[in-house]
């Protein structure tokens, strides 16, 4: 219970973060992608480099990228909390972070 209550409160507090500085950050230079992929980190590490039993999705090819999401979607491919998450973005929002983790 105790880890759900930690998930929760990382990603409310990603959404609040992402909320207060979308606006002045892609202004800044910021991609999109890295704003979303900040969500990703929560779990996977920076850059996407997770420590076990986290997946590294650092330097994931991106049609791999957008495919586990969207698998994840549809539940084709089994999480416990992947599919959550992934079903709140769309294709764009996939694709940006599928292009930035690719780059890590």
């Amino acid at each position: 219970m105790r880890t759900l209550q930690l998930h929760i409160t990382g990603l409310v507090a990603g959404i609040l973060a992402l909320l207060l500085i979308s606006g002045p950050a892609l202004a800044d230079g910021v991609s999109r992608g890295a704003l979303l992929a900040s969500m990703c980190e929560t779990c996977h590490g920076t850059d996407g480099v997770g420590a076990k039993p986290m997946q590294s999705i650092n330097g994931m090819d991106v049609k791999d990228f957008v495919d586990f999401m969207k698998a994840f979607v549809s539940r084709e491919e089994a999480s416990t909390m992947m599919y959550r998450h992934a079903e709140g973005y769309t294709d764009e929002e996939i694709q940006a972070m599928a292009e930035y983790f690719k780059d890590r």
